[in-house]
């Protein structure tokens, strides 16, 4: 006996919970948001409803509308046990501009999945928190229970600066600019055509007046900077051209002299270099027959310069001198030999006396001048 009573009380406690629960489960539920989660003022921005409630529920969904018709109101007092609508949000804030249907998302056996939608405009700046509410008639009660969001919803507004205001201006002697933004005219243009904000219209006249006078003046002070400095520019230029004078092409005999001592101080067969040596010390001298008597000694090979100068009226020794030179340098470079100290130096100054002894010069410089031959060097 005790036994069956105790099974007689875990069965109603367990009728109980699930009649709790079932209770429970017949409260609807629901989750709101905005489109966005900022506006400028007199912009608008849709109001959006999810619901999820049994088939029996009752539910009351908010009325933005603050000017209904006497048959609206009505309809509504004899539709209030059906809680079809009801009033919860401040009308002097959001205006409403258009009302969706209910509309059914999805049906999950007895439970619904429905969403409203509104289309409002706001009316205020600043910073808007919404705690959404729907109502819902418990089948147990007489009176409706009214749900509440779990979270507040944040709307931020900008300010009439952001707007088009020009449209909305009237005159106002109390006012230190002479003029105000009329908000009532405002508000009747947003129930009607809808405000359209400043970055999404053209420019008026009166809004770019100044920055067109800016413009035209910058512009005409740059345009005077230009030509300033251009007028200093030419003058420059000009006057550097009539300073600047072509510097004379230096004689062959100087170019080579030049050459020759710079070579000197470079070291090379003293540092085991001889073909790099050679190789320089002969291109100085092809340069030189070539600037001195217009024979392109570059491109030739040593017989072919040799058989180029026969027809040059010039010193047997320096010829000679030349010849010698030329050989030994193409025994380097061909054959790798390594000349003596003694033999380096030689070739050296052959390819110096060789440049001085037929270099161009005046005639009258030349007179009583001996020509200077490697056996005098030599021989001093």
């Amino acid at each position: 006996m005790k036994e069956s009573r105790n099974i007689s009380s875990w069965l109603v406690g367990l009728v109980m919970l699930i009649g709790i629960g079932t209770a429970r489960a017949d409260h609807p539920t629901f989750t709101a948001h905005f489109s966005k989660d900022s506006v400028e003022v007199g912009d608008q921005v849709e109001f959006v409803l999810d619901i999820v409630k049994d088939r029996a529920t009752e539910i009351g969904i908010p009325d933005f509308d603050g000017n209904p018709t006497p048959e609206q109101i009505r309809q509504r007092k004899q539709d209030l046990r059906q809680m079809s609508t009801f009033k919860a949000y401040d009308e002097d804030r959001l205006e409403l501009i258009e009302e969706f249907p209910l509309d059914t998302l999805k049906v999950d056996g007895r439970r619904l999945h429905l969403r409203k939608r509104y289309r409002l405009a706001v009316m205020e700046t600043g910073d808007m928190h919404l705690r959404p509410t729907i109502l819902y008639f418990d089948k147990n009660r007489d009176l409706p229970d009214t749900l509440y969001s779990p979270d507040t919803l944040t709307l931020s507004v900008a300010r009439y600066e952001d707007l088009d205001t020009l449209s909305f201006l009237v005159a106002d002697p109390m006012s230190q600019e002479g003029f105000k933004v009329d908000s009532l005219l405002a508000s009747k243009q947003l129930l009607t055509e809808g405000i359209t904000t400043q970055k999404d219209l053209p420019f008026k006249l009166i809004e770019i007046r100044d920055y067109i006078i800016y413009g035209v003046v910058g512009l005409i002070v740059l345009a005077l900077i230009i030509w300033l400095v251009a007028s200093i520019l030419y003058r420059y230029m000009r006057r550097r051209e009539s300073e600047v004078r072509v510097m004379p092409k230096l004689p062959a005999h100087i170019v080579a002299n030049k050459a020759l001592v710079e070579l000197n101080n470079r070291k090379l067969w003293q540092n085991g270099k001889f073909k790099q040596y050679y190789t320089a010390l002969t291109a100085i001298i092809r340069v030189y027959i070539s600037d001195r008597w217009d024979v392109s000694a570059l491109e030739l090979t040593t017989d072919e310069i040799i058989e180029a100068l026969k027809a040059i009226d010039m010193p047997l020794d320096s010829r000679m001198s030349l010849v010698a030179l030329l050989r030994t340098a193409d025994m380097v470079k061909f054959a790798k030999a390594e000349p003596e100290a003694e033999e380096n130096e030689e070739n050296y100054i052959r390819a110096y006396y060789f440049v001085e002894n037929t270099k161009l010069v005046d005639e009258a410089q030349n007179e009583g001048k001996q020509e200077i031959t490697i056996d005098t060097k030599i021989g001093e």
